[in-house]
Parts: structure tokens; sequence; C-alpha cells
């Protein structure tokens, strides 16, 4: 009698060729831009030079450093990985073209919460305008995405360009997303009320402000996104451009939302230093002439002569104000 065939279990490569599958039904239905000539499904992605400059980056969001699991959901994870990715064109005054995502997973990890983090990834893509054209899946001991975007720009938009006399502009908010998870790691979700709910989403939920960075473009001379906060940013810009940045308190102040100012009493912290160094909010910080402000933009200090960030309180005195996040700090 003939021995009974066994059935071999589905191995790891199965497994993973079946993600792959889904992962191209899902992220086809996005649609393309004129610049893919080939999108997601073949070795590479294939784009079409165009007259304009094309502008890239990478950015990672990794658990137990720029997240952790109970916190979110997996479409939250796949929203807000790829909003901070494309924040990144949105301060250089870039349009996305694509992006290419590669996701690592623990072996744990079940299939909704990866399919979660993919059609997060997925309605991102769609509400930004940047299709994903491809990207990779590998197994790793935690969650890792790195995401890859390509856009262009006619003249981007650089941090070298800050001149004394010019303003600094505010677009977007900043703090809620720091007071977010503030309230994420130290007061239980049973106790959230309507604001606190609303600082957590903004934590949750970042919006890459690409409509905002196309109308600094051409008016602006500097410009970048707050992914590590206001004042470790502005820095950055400080440093480029070798100008002294002088950041107004009381202007800063008015631009924090209330809902901030009220979590920030009600858990005993400072709404200004949540928007100093808190981060992740993605707003944009751009310099530029007072006859150039654009539309929305609120002026919240001014460019100077000299080195470094400096806060200017209510009496006039000016004190440095350190860096934000820093991924290496002790």
């Amino acid at each position: 009698m003939a021995a009974k065939r066994q059935r071999s279990p589905r191995s790891p490569l199965t497994q993973e060729f079946a993600r792959i599958a889904w992962l191209l039904q899902l992220f086809e239905k996005g649609g393309q831009s004129k610049s893919v000539v080939l999108g997601i499904g073949d070795d590479a992605a294939v784009l079409k030079p165009l007259a304009k400059r094309w502008v890239w980056t990478i950015d990672a969001c990794v658990q137990d450093v720029h997240f952790k699991l109970p916190w979110l959901t997996g479409e939250d994870l796949g929203w807000r990985s790829y909003n901070a990715a494309v924040s990144d064109l949105a301060a250089m005054g870039a349009s996305p073209i694509g992006a290419l995502s590669s996701l690592a997973l623990p072996a744990t990890v079940d299939s909704k919460l990866w399919q979660d983090i993919a059609r997060g990834q997925a309605r991102a893509a769609k509400a930004l305008g940047c299709p994903i054209i491809g990207g990779n899946i590998t197994r790793a001991a935690q969650i890792s995405i790195h995401t890859t975007v390509v856009g262009d720009a006619k003249h981007p938009l650089l941090r070298t360009g800050a001149c004394p006399t010019d303003e600094i502009w505010l677009l977007g908010n900043v703090g809620a997303a720091a007071a977010g998870l503030a309230v994420l790691m130290h007061v239980p979700e049973r106790k959230w009320d309507a604001d606190m709910r609303g600082c957590v989403r903004a934590w949750r939920r970042p919006r890459a402000l690409l409509k905002e960075g196309k109308l600094l473009s051409g008016c602006a001379t500097a410009a970048i996104d707050i992914s590590d906060g206001l004042a470790g940013d502005a820095r950055h810009i400080a440093d480029a451009s070798d100008v002294a940045l002088v950041l107004d308190v009381r202007a800063i102040e008015r631009a924090i939302l209330p809902r901030v100012r009220r979590v920030a009493a009600a858990m005993r912290r400072s709404a200004l230093d949540w928007a100093l160094g808190g981060g992740e909010d993605y707003a944009l910080i751009a310099t530029g002439s007072s006859r150039k402000r654009p539309r929305g933009a609120r002026c919240i200090g001014s460019v100077e002569r000299g080195q470094g960030v400096w806060l200017e309180r209510v009496n006039g005195e000016r004190v440095a104000v350190q860096a934000g996040f820093d991924h290496f700090a002790g």
C-alpha cells in the first residue's frame, strides 16, 4: 500500500509570497502619478525623468523607539509612519511622486495587525496623492517601517537661505502631539476627556502639510518640518544659514491650541515646553520677508545676525533654547 502523502506545513517563504500578493492588490488601488512608468509589482519601480528637480527622503518608524504597540492601532501606525516621511517633501515645497515601503515584522505578528498597517499606509497614500510604487517585506525582531519618498519641485526649499531681517513663520500647530504622547504615557484611557482624546489623535494621526509647503515655495527663504520639536528644528535652520533665530514667546503661546493648554493645566505640565521640545506635529517652520508672508502663516519671531536659537520673553529678556528630541541621547 502506498504511503499516505504528508501535507507539508506552510513555509515562511510561501507566507511571504502570499503577503506580497495581498499588498499588491491593496496598493495597486492607489493609482499612479504621471511620472511613474512602472509601479509596484516588479523588481523595481521605473520613473520618468522630469524637467523639475527630484526630491528624495527616507524615514524610519521603529517599535519601542518611535511608538509602543499599546498606544495605537495598526492603521494608526501605517498612517503615522507614511505622513512622517511625506512631511519632508512638504518642508521642501515638493509634490509627491511615489513611495517605497520596507516593512519588517516579527514572526509572531498576526495577520490582522500587519494588514491594518498596510491599510493605514494605503489610506495615507491616497489622501496625500503619493502612491506606493514598490517596497519590501521581511522578518525581524520588532516592527520596523522604512518609507522612502520621491517628489519633485522646480525650486526646492532648503535650510540654508534664512537672512537677517527675515520673519520666522509657523504653519500648522505645535504641542498637540507631545500632549497626546504624555497622555498615552501617564493617563489611563478611562480618565481621558475630549481634550486629551484630541491630543492623542494628533499624535496618532499627524498630517503632512503638502499644500502649505507649496505655499512657501517662491516666498520663503528657508524651511523645515517639525519632527523633533520647534526649538531643535529651528536650530537646524540657524546652523545651516549661519544666523540666529529669535522666537517670540507670546506669539508661540498664542499659536498653541486651547485644548493643549487645558491638557497641560490638567497634567500640571507646560504647554510651552511641549511646543518647543515635543515634536512630531509635522508643522512647518519657514523664514521670509514680511512682505511675502503667505496666507495662514503666523509670525513667531525674527532672524538676526548671530548664532543659535533664542526665546524672547515678555520682558524682552532672551534665553538660549535647548535642542529638541535626540534619538541617541542617553
